[in-house]
């Protein structure tokens, strides 16, 4: 009897580890950034950056259908977080964290953090 116990026991958790790490996660987080941007800013205008942040905790979002993701590699982190800075009209984000999301068969990227405009036009 102990021994038909013991296999239930060990078959069951084997059973919860295979479940558990088999189910789709719908949110990674994939990296954190001290400073990010996809266009050229000027460093000296960046000192004393905390004065001039123009929104906090802003997001953006890059969802495309699940072959077109595995087709475009990384690109759709660019996507996403010129959405971010798109709309808070700024320059580059600060603080900023990187996840990987997947809905309603869609996978893209999510970012979000804080956004600075350190040039007198917005793009």
């Amino acid at each position: 009897m102990q021994r038909r116990n013991v296999v239930l026991l060990l078959v069951t958790m084997a059973g919860f580890i295979i479940v558990g790490c088999g189910a789709p996660r719908k949110r990674v987080r994939s990296g954190s950034f001290t400073m990010v941007s996809t266009r050229n800013i000027e460093l000296s205008k960046v000192t004393d950056a905390s004065r001039k942040i123009k929104a906090r905790g802003v997001e953006g979002i890059y969802l495309v259908d699940s072959l077109e993701f595995d087709r475009q590699g990384g690109s759709g982190i660019s996507a996403a977080i010129e959405d971010a800075v798109n709309k808070a009209a700024g320059d580059f984000m600060i603080n900023c964290i990187i996840y990987r999301i997947e809905e309603d068969g869609k996978k893209g990227y999510k970012v979000k953090g804080d956004v600075i405009q350190t040039m007198a036009e917005s793009y």
